[in-house]
């Protein structure tokens, strides 16, 4: 614990001794100071010294010029912005021209023809067909399809368009056979008929 108390102390001192320091600087200041100085060592000429002389502001010589510098009636005789020498010109590259592709069987260009390949049909793939084939009733000449799709019902023969775009083309004993609207009619699909 006396380490503690000896630097507080220490501050102190120090603390004390700038305000001493600071109060003789103030105390100086504030002192007269035609306070009579001593004696010099050095000797002091018996000269006498100029007494500033007060003069008329009448006296003192006109210091204006005679003409203006740079006025607007003097023509400019040095641009500072122009050579002394007018400076060599940089000759500009001569741009290398691109020589224009050669378009093949264009009128330039020599040789066959390259062949353009045909490009290949996509293959047409038709919808998938939601209904379920329930059955055939009615007679042969004219045998009538019950289909199901989602607990609908309905009852189709050959040439109907079921939905507004599946079309029976054919009801066989076993199958139905079901072409598509806008899409070529040899393009068909199968579902069976489950067997009583």
């Amino acid at each position: 614990m006396s380490a503690p108390r000896e630097a507080s102390k220490s501050h102190l001192k120090t603390l004390l001794f700038v305000f001493v320091a600071v109060g003789g600087l103030a105390a100086l200041s504030y002192l007269p100071k035609g306070s009579p100085a001593p004696e010099s060592p050095v000797p002091v000429s018996d000269r006498p010294r100029a007494a500033r002389s007060v003069s008329d502001p009448e006296s003192v010589p006109d210091l204006t010029r005679a003409a203006a510098r740079g006025g607007a009636d003097e023509p400019v005789r040095r641009n500072v912005f122009r050579f002394f020498e007018s400076p060599t010109p940089t000759p500009r590259p001569t741009p290398i021209p691109t020589p224009t592709p050669i378009v093949p069987c264009s009128s330039q260009f020599v040789g066959p023809c390259p062949i353009q390949p045909t490009p290949a049909p996509t293959p047409i793939v038709p919808p998938a067909i939601p209904f379920k084939a329930l059955g055939v009733f009615g007679s042969r000449d004219a045998p009538i399809v019950s289909l199901e799709e989602g607990g609908r019902i309905i009852n189709a023969r050959e040439g109907d368009v079921v939905d507004g775009r599946f079309i029976i083309r054919k009801i066989n004993r076993e199958s139905v056979d079901f072409a598509f609207k806008d899409i070529p009619p040899e393009i068909t699909r199968r579902i069976p008929i489950p067997l009583p």
